[in-house]
């Protein structure tokens, strides 16, 4: 017997990279639930931007924010054994990442240092992240509730992005690309919380072996897709792939967005 986890990303991938929209995967989420698989959103939205899809989508299964900044699980499902975490509302978490607060100070000191041509989030009003990212202002504001990384829009040279990464380097920080910004992050990544959560789930499932499945368009999904049994990399709407080396068995789906997820999983079960 085989417990099955599916982790997956969001924007371009489950969701419509421009509309948001899920409705082309829905009925495949539907046969998921009946069937007891979870399905674990592993994003680099902000738990308040989560929340809001896994009641969309009627998911009640753990999920990873901002990148693997951290991992909340609904406490009253998961018994955690040698896991770190701390208690939030409904939820342990176990995190990862830098807080936003420290997150910022050195994004401030390192960017009126050099003088980047750079924005990022905590310069930018709900309006004008609205405008940006294309979403309802409501929305928008969900998406300025960071707590582990700071989505940024870079306007300099290559060579000065080469110098921003070594920079945050020496803070113990990197730059993760998604796809419409770039990520200041710690030293977390999507990969190390699909490890932690493999491991709660053995726990749970002491009989069965978990199989796993990791769906992403992006290169900041790459960390996921190295650390799952069957890694998916879904098409962008530009007919093109994220290039992925150094992985075996690469699926790549056929069409773009929730419409290739939805095929690609269907296929899987």
């Amino acid at each position: 017997m085989k417990q099955i986890l599916i982790f997956t990303d969001l924007d371009g991938t489950l969701i419509d990279y421009d509309t948001y929209d899920f409705k082309e995967a829905e009925s495949v989420l539907n046969q998921l639930r009946s069937m007891s698989i979870p399905v674990i959103i592993c994003s680099s939205k902000t738990r308040a931007e989560i929340e809001v899809y896994r009641q969309r989508m009627g998911l009640s299964n753990p999920f990873i924010v901002e990148n693997g900044g951290a991992i909340f699980m609904p406490s009253y499902t998961f018994d955690l054994k040698d896991v770190d975490f701390v208690e939030k509302g409904p939820y342990r978490v176990v995190e990862l990442g830098m807080p936003y607060t420290e997150l910022c100070a050195i994004w401030k000191e390192i960017k009126n240092e050099k003088k980047f041509r750079m924005k990022g989030f905590s310069e930018m009003t709900i309006q004008e992240i609205a405008a940006t990212t294309g979403l309802p202002v409501e929305e928008a504001a969900l998406a300025a509730k960071r707590e582990y990384s700071e989505p940024f829009i870079f306007s300099d040279t290559s060579a000065q992005l080469r110098l921003l990464a070594s920079l945050f380097q020496e803070k113990g920080l990197k730059i993760s690309k998604g796809g419409r910004f770039y990520h200041m992050i710690g030293e977390s990544n999507k990969g190390r919380a699909v490890q932690i959560l493999r491991k709660v789930y053995a726990n749970m499932y002491p009989d069965k072996r978990i199989w796993t499945v990791g769906a992403g368009d992006s290169a900041n999904d790459i960390p996921m897709l190295r650390h799952v049994d069957m890694p998916i990399v879904i098409r962008k709407k530009t007919g093109e792939w994220e290039h992925i080396q150094g992985i075996d068995s690469v699926v790549y789906s056929d069409k773009a967005g929730p419409r290739g997820w939805a095929e690609v999983i269907h296929t899987i079960l």
